[in-house]
């Protein structure tokens, strides 16, 4: 016997979530499951924060980001909730870091607005940082932060008020491809659709074992301290979302247990079974190091830390679109450590995909099958 559903969305991270509220959105009365509990702390879509970007290396990354920001604000007013902090971000480096240089001339190529700042500069705007004085920076006024969490389970929340339906605690055990109307075993027993939209997180490779995608699941780590002096200074209305392209470290101003700060770099591979979940302090005191090198009156103090995971592709660039084994399913996976800003874009283009099998957005360059 199984359950029957025109539409399902398998996962409701980031991207399922979104996906499940733009069907819902659409009038498709989408069904949804996810092994756990919406808003859960076991994948990588989870926490106080996510940096909202528009500075990148790629015009098709500020397309998207670009789309992305009034589909968030249109969230925002729906629900009544407060899910994007529009405090701009600042990225800088020594003279000379390839990265940097070519983001700036992106932002140049897609007119999107940004501002070159010397390090004297920086500090006139933003008194709580202090770089060193031949430091390349760049503001971004258009960039900000999510709140990770509420966005999730705003996205749930509002997809169910447009008539979807939530299961949780169902866990995916197989997902037959080979008839057209996709079935898939699950803990709760089977679901059979017209449409299925995957989009698994760091399970990617298990819930997808036909496609045998490319993917590296790795541990990493954020940390929050309090600042113990001039507070108002590391409020968002004072301190943007700060990057430090030399080191690949970033950080945020003063939001929920404190100043967040991580480092970008990939962490040692894991997986969402046998992830350490412990902290490590050589990298809290790293980055605590950082943190009072570029702000020198913050003296901080440890409060506390999490861990999350990257999904990386082997060139850092998403999965989405068509699974190329079957026409009916749709994934969205390898988010690559850089995806969360994106998700409310990347469930409608899903969406789009599910219900009309094409969509407009500039998606060619993450399509599954380019790898091989």
């Amino acid at each position: 016997m199984h359950r029957d559903a025109e539409f399902l969305v398998v996962g409701l991270g980031a991207m399922g979530s979104a996906a499940l509220y733009h069907l819902a959105r659409q009038g498709a009365a989408p069904v949804g499951i996810d092994q756990y509990s919406v808003g859960h702390t076991h994948g990588s879509s989870h926490g106080h924060s996510r940096a909202f970007r528009v500075f990148y290396n790629d015009p098709v990354y500020v397309t998207l980001v670009k789309a992305a920001l009034p589909l968030w604000q249109e969230l925002e007013t729906l629900s009544g909730e407060q899910l994007l902090t529009p405090n701009g971000m600042l990225a800088f480096a020594r003279p000379g870091n390839e990265r940097l240089d070519q983001n700036i001339r992106v932002m140049g190529e897609t007119q999107a607005a940004h501002e070159v700042l010397t390090a004297e500069e920086v500090t006139d705007r933003f008194p709580a940082l202090q770089l060193p004085a031949d430091t390349v920076a760049c503001y971004t006024p258009d960039s900000g932060f999510l709140n990770a969490s509420r966005c999730v389970r705003t996205h749930v929340s509002q997809a169910e008020r447009f008539g979807a339906t939530v299961h949780s605690g169902v866990s995916v055990r197989h997902i037959d491809i080979s008839k057209e109307q996709p079935e898939i075993e699950t803990s709760a027993g089977s679901y059979r659709c017209k449409r299925l939209i995957v989009a698994p997180g760091p399970w990617a490779s298990q819930v997808l074992k036909d496609l045998s995608l490319p993917l590296e699941v790795t541990r990493q780590q954020k940390f929050y301290f309090q600042p113990q002096d001039a507070e108002a200074l590391y409020q968002p209305d004072r301190l943007p979302v700060y990057a430090d392209y030399d080191r690949r470290y970033y950080g945020f101003p003063y939001y929920g247990p404190g100043i967040k700060i991580a480092d970008d770099g990939h962490g040692p591979v894991t997986s969402p079974e046998t992830v350490d979940r412990t902290l490590d302090l050589d990298v809290q005191n790293a980055l605590e190091q950082w943190l009072k090198t570029i702000m020198p009156g913050v003296n901080p103090t440890f409060v506390e830390g999490a861990t999350c995971m990257y999904t990386l592709t082997p060139d850092n660039d998403f999965l989405i679109g068509h699974h190329p084994l079957n026409s009916n399913i749709f994934v969205g996976a390898g988010f690559s450590g850089h995806g969360f800003k994106f998700s409310t874009i990347v469930g409608k283009i899903l969406a789009e995909l599910a219900v009309d099998g094409k969509t407009d957005y500039p998606i060619d360059k993450f399509r599954l099958n380019r790898f091989g």
